[in-house]
């Protein structure tokens, strides 16, 4: 389909939007119809700009279902649906929708293999969670430093999609071999370091801060846990935990990291970000994991490899140490930036000493409307 052929203003895409801003997306839009993508495709993009840079790094544009795949390849369903929620894709329960962008659900092949050399599935599963963990961390800082090359004053759509595809032309040919050779790298170390202590045994700047909401979210009672528990107890509590943490962590809302038993999100939308942790109490309630508590803070912090820094991080962190089980507790800039979002209900705490953290907080704790009408906690 050409652009000559479309009405944009019939589209809907430019709805919303006046002026310059109108004409960019309608010189983007007409660009990328004449490369190829469709209208849908346009609509259904995260991020428009991205789509030409997308489709060179794998993403065509197709969707698959979880039966479909296992048809293909052979292998179960129900190692494909556990092995794309350890690398985050998003939890489909209906094995016949095609949902899944084929190349995110195509990905996993690879490691489904692994079962042949005799790894189990549950060793496969933390292979992936934590090549995921690693390389989420990599991607973050080279699309940083991929926009600081980008990003000029007055950029427009058209020619930040232009640039972005020329880039990731340039470097898709050495994604590969760079990931490759580094686990590779990593592998031999491993077996060395692993080798030198068998012997031993035997002889005897960031970029700048934005705002942003942070959450933390941990078990509580899980040092407790850890002197009656084996350690491979804890660490399954702590990896259902991540999972239910990537299940609720949709764009805007980023999972960040987990920190022991504890997980981390961020987003520039704060009603999101709170909308994810109250699921994530409702999820880990429903699956019987010890009680959790969660803190929200909200401030300038700025991203580094992947991480966040600045003080939202460390209050919203020492919230998360005085809210009682099963609660969500909100420090008052993330209060009046959420505002009276419907569904939510606010209960005023009071003024509380954190530690670490200068003077008092005052702090608000929020919950579902519906539970709050109930008298749930």
């Amino acid at each position: 389909m050409m652009a000559s052929d479309v009405d944009l203003d019939a589209t809907g895409l430019l709805d919303g939007l006046d002026g310059h801003a109108r004409q960019e997306r309608a010189e983007l839009i007409a660009w990328l119809l004449d490369r190829g993508f469709s209208i849908e495709n346009i609509r259904s993009a995260f991020s428009p700009m991205l789509l030409p840079a997308n489709r060179i790094i794998g993403d065509d544009g197709t969707r698959v279902s979880a039966q479909e795949l296992s048809e293909s390849s052979g292998v179960s369903v129900e190692l494909l649906q556990r092995l794309h929620r350890a690398v985050g894709l998003a939890r489909v329960d209906d094995p016949t929708l095609a949902v899944l962008p084929r190349a995110d659900a195509e990905s996993v092949l690879p490691a489904a293999e692994l079962m042949k050399v005799g790894f189990t599935a549950d060793e496969i599963v933390l292979i992936l969670r934590l090549l995921m963990d690693g390389l989420t961390h990599s991607a973050v800082v080279m699309r940083q430093t991929a926009l600081s090359h980008l990003l000029e004053p007055g950029t427009s759509e058209l020619e930040l999609a232009r640039a972005a595809e020329a880039l990731s032309d340039q470097a898709d040919p050495l994604i590969g071999p760079l990931t490759e050779n580094l686990l590779r790298l990593a592998l031999r170390h491993g077996f060395q370091t692993e080798v030198v202590n068998a012997a031993e045994r035997a002889s005897g700047a960031p970029p700048g801060a934005r705002d942003v909401a942070v959450a933390f979210a941990d078990l509580v009672g899980f040092t407790a846990l850890g002197e009656a528990l084996p350690p491979e107890d804890l660490a399954r509590l702590a990896g259902e935990l991540a999972d239910h943490a990537r299940d609720v962590a949709d764009d805007p809302v980023q999972f960040v990291k987990t920190i022991g038993d504890a997980v981390m999100f961020v987003s520039s939308e704060p009603v999101a970000l709170l909308d994810a942790v109250l699921d994530l109490v409702d999820a880990v309630a429903a699956d019987a994991l010890p009680r959790l508590r969660v803190g929200v803070a909200y401030g300038p912090a700025a991203s580094y490899a992947g991480d966040w820094y600045g003080k939202p991080v460390n209050v919203a962190s020492r919230i998360t140490a005085v809210a009682p089980p099963w609660t969500v507790y909100a420090e008052e800039s993330a209060r009046l930036e959420i505002g009276d979002a419907p569904g939510i209900a606010w209960q005023e705490v009071g003024a509380r000493r954190l530690k670490g953290v200068g003077g008092e907080v005052r702090l608000f704790r929020a919950s579902r409307a519906a539970q709050a009408a109930t008298g749930s906690s």
